[in-house]
């Protein structure tokens, strides 16, 4: 077998320019989630580790249909909005100007004149706090806003 000497310049060339490549439709696949996993929360935890004790208590919060007091709660707080206004005029009323008071002082007063429970006058204060109408003079003296405490 011998090899024949072509000139490929005499040799007509193919073109590829009537070759033509048949469609094809794009396909989309539909994109499967991937499920996180979040973390438990607290109360998920400590329920578990009751279920775990005590098993009858999954029956039992199934058959009831409970519902955590505290979820509701939290629910209940982040609707209310806070009333800037309001928390201004009960500081004015209960501490004095130009007057610093430690924390348990400030949360005393404001017991005696609203006549409300400690957890609602600590949520209050720190409200009061968050809002800039009671100002920290130090770490743990507090004052009315806008005031020279002494």
């Amino acid at each position: 077998m011998r090899l024949q000497d072509t000139d490929i310049t005499k040799v007509k060339r193919l073109s590829l320019r009537e070759v033509k490549l048949p469609t094809t439709e794009r396909r989309v696949e539909p994109i499967t989630p991937i499920l996180v996993e979040r973390p438990p929360t607290d109360e998920e935890v400590v329920y578990k580790t009751m279920v775990g004790k005590y098993p009858l208590l999954e029956s039992l919060v199934a058959s009831l249909d409970l519902v955590l007091i505290k979820t509701e709660k939290r629910e209940e707080v982040k609707s209310q909005p806070i009333d800037i206004n309001k928390l201004r005029k009960i500081t004015e009323r209960v501490l004095s100007r130009n007057t610093s008071y430690t924390k348990e002082e400030v949360i005393y007063k404001i017991q005696q004149t609203t006549k409300v429970d400690r957890d609602r006058v600590e949520r209050g204060f720190t409200l009061m706090v968050e809002a800039g109408v009671i100002e920290t003079a130090n770490q743990e003296l507090y004052c009315l806003g806008g005031s020279t405490p002494f």
